[in-house]
């Protein structure tokens, strides 16, 4: 457990060092451009790093050397953006004057493209591409009205109610046009470049085989993966895996208290240090590894009751605590499949598993032993 201290501590300076360096180069360079006239100069403000922006109204009007993170009521971009682009938002204008060099990825109810793009993969209610619009690359949205009156350099992936194009267009979509809708569509004649591939909606029910195949292979994949975990516990970390029987048996009320807030804070956090671009990379290394331990909180579970039965014998071994806790983890997982109450039990294993974990890495030795 030294070891692994000593790991996590480096990991965790190495992290602060590199957040540092991304916040030291967060302020904009500001260039100018001269034509040989001194009326003709234009101010560009460039800014060297990923962008997190949250909103009323958010304005994107520098050139950003990097990523941007865009969270308001409405989103507008008239600047340069040399990264992806990621959206929440009710109102998505990309204006004339803006150029966007890698991915959009949109969660709009309105999107509107007016200026050039390159790959779109957009989740709106209602998407238009406008006369002045360009997509460099494919398009690839879902959503009830899509409007296309710009060019798409290569394919486009449509899921939707109604498609628009221009009745005089010509290769308006210069790949393949692959698109999902209600009813089949017409489009002008030369629109499409390419060929033209048409799939209804699949609106078949899953049947009892299906069902009972899903549930098998989700049981299989659940326990090979916490038994996987569970060996690691108690061959590689058998003090640790004291620990986590003594938080979960000796002191459930503490380990539930430190899950709940652990459960609301982390993510909180996280999501708060992101958005202000207040150690970016801290924020997503503690949002990563809070996913991690949610995805073994199965396995911290059946380890620690594991423990608890195997004790219970005068004899105790490896084999018995494996036994138990591969018991324990296939029990636990069928309570979670009840109808119901399977959410509910799902919920308490990952709030208190979570914090039977934290509880048991910060325990000391000694007083688990007592």
């Amino acid at each position: 457990m030294k070891i692994a201290k000593k790991l996590m501590l480096f990991a965790i300076s190495f992290l602060l060092i590199l957040s540092s360096f991304t916040l030291a180069s967060s302020e904009p360079v500001t260039t100018s451009e001269s034509e040989g006239n001194a009326d003709d100069i234009q101010i560009v403000n460039i800014v060297n790093t990923d962008l997190y922006l949250s909103e009323q109204d958010v304005v994107i009007e520098n050139a950003v050397n990097g990523n941007v993170f865009a969270m308001g009521s409405s989103v507008t971009v008239k600047g340069e953006i040399l990264g992806d682009l990621f959206v929440l938002t009710n109102n998505l204008v990309i204006e004339e004057t803006a150029v966007i060099h890698n991915n959009i990825f949109a969660l709009a109810s309105t999107s509107t493209i007016k200026g050039e793009v390159y790959d779109v993969y957009a989740l709106s209610n209602n998407f238009e591409l406008t006369d002045t619009g360009y997509i460099y690359r494919d398009l690839k949205v879902s959503g009830e009205n899509i409007v296309l009156n710009g060019p798409i350099t290569k394919d486009a992936y449509i899921y939707a109610n109604s498609i628009t194009m221009p009745e005089n267009a010509r290769n308006l979509i210069g790949g393949n046009l692959h698109y999902t809708s209600a009813q089949e569509l017409t489009f002008p004649e030369n629109a499409v470049g390419g060929k033209i591939n048409y799939s209804a909606p699949d609106t078949s029910t899953p049947t009892t085989e299906e069902i009972v195949s899903s549930y098998i292979m989700a049981f299989i994949t659940t326990i090979t993966y916490a038994l996987v975990v569970i060996l690691i516990f108690i061959f590689l970390a058998p003090k640790f895996t004291e620990k986590l029987s003594y938080a979960l048996i000796k002191k459930p009320y503490i380990s539930a208290g430190i899950g709940i807030l652990a459960f609301i804070l982390i993510p909180v956090f996280a999501i708060i240090f992101l958005i202000t671009g207040f150690l970016s990379y801290i924020s997503l290394a503690l949002l990563a590894i809070h996913v991690l331990i949610l995805s073994i909180t199965l396995a911290i579970f059946s380890v620690a009751i594991g423990k608890y039965l195997s004790d219970k014998f005068k004899n105790p071994s490896k084999g018995k605590l494996i036994l138990f806790s591969i018991l324990s983890a296939i029990v636990l997982w069928f309570t979670q499949i009840i109808p119901y109450i399977g959410g509910y039990i799902s919920l308490f294993i990952y709030v208190v598993g979570l914090g039977t974990f934290i509880f048991a890495l910060f325990k000391r030795k000694e007083t688990v032993s007592k």
